[in-house]
């Protein structure tokens, strides 16, 4: 599988690097930090002119169609980029940016593994974000802490009407929001994919309350797993009004989980 993907990874490099309109390739994830094992994916990086930027973006589900070992695409309606997949288990993930756009983040600090580079572009950003600081935006916070209330709240809800299998998804969003503050608490640098390698940078009580949780498709399994998870989370929303100045009231998160809380 690894020269499979090697050779899509040239496959990819050459095709793009073609165009004079691209002027930067590189990659991220587990190929640039040089951890990568047999099943990790392509997380390629396409840096284009502005005025070819709208074509890539419009022809991005149909020029992987044409390399070799085609198999299917995955993409988000309206987003700039396609995951695409190839034999005998490959995985692509080619983001395409607009080169008049770049500014230096703290996300050019992961590692960065650059493979075309015309007018050395891609080099300057990388070193112009070395000294900038992850940070995490209220909005975000309090994006994830509504979804995390309302995931909890909606499957207790589902599993009193009975319906299991709804119930049991709504636990995996919860868990994601339980995730998300564990690094939030932690000050561990973001990954792209919360979920993503968590059970080996995870806090050891939340990994064994999340593990605990998985259980089968019945009412009282999902109550009690609702449970510990809700008990979890109300820890963690409590340490996170104490270590962020949010504008959202602690009393009304609280007391958000409390409702669903045995007595």
């Amino acid at each position: 599988m690894t020269d499979a993907r090697d050779r899509l990874l040239d496959t990819a490099v050459q095709f793009f690097s073609r165009d004079p309109a691209v002027t930067g390739i590189f990659l991220g994830g587990s190929l640039a930090a040089g951890s990568a094992d047999a099943f990790s994916d392509i997380d390629l990086r396409v840096v284009v002119q502005r005025d070819r930027h709208a074509y890539y973006v419009d022809q991005r589900r149909e020029i992987p169609k044409a390399w070799p070992g085609f198999l299917f695409n995955e993409w988000v309606p309206g987003a700039q980029h396609c995951v695409s997949h190839f034999r005998p288990f490959g995985k692509i993930d080619i983001f395409y940016y607009d080169a008049s756009t770049l500014a230096p983040s703290p996300w050019y600090r992961l590692p960065i593994r650059i493979l075309h580079d015309l007018e050395g572009m891609v080099a300057n950003l990388v070193e112009r974000s070395q000294e900038l600081p992850f940070t995490v935006a209220e909005d975000e916070l309090d994006f994830s802490i509504s979804k995390g209330l309302a995931a909890a709240h909606e499957t207790y809800r589902r599993a009193k009407r009975g319906e299991l299998i709804y119930a049991l998804t709504l636990l995996d969003e919860l868990r994601q929001h339980i995730m998300h503050a564990d690094d939030w608490l932690h000050d561990r640098t973001p990954e792209t994919a919360v979920m993503a390698k968590f059970d080996r940078r995870a806090s050891p009580n939340v990994l064994s309350v999340l593990k605990a949780s998985y259980c089968p498709c019945e009412a009282k399994a999902i109550s009690a797993a609702l449970h510990s998870l809700v008990e979890l989370y109300r820890s963690q929303l409590v340490a996170l009004h104490g270590k962020f100045n949010m504008s959202r009231l602690r009393a009304a998160d609280l007391e958000a989980l409390d409702i669903i809380l045995p007595g």
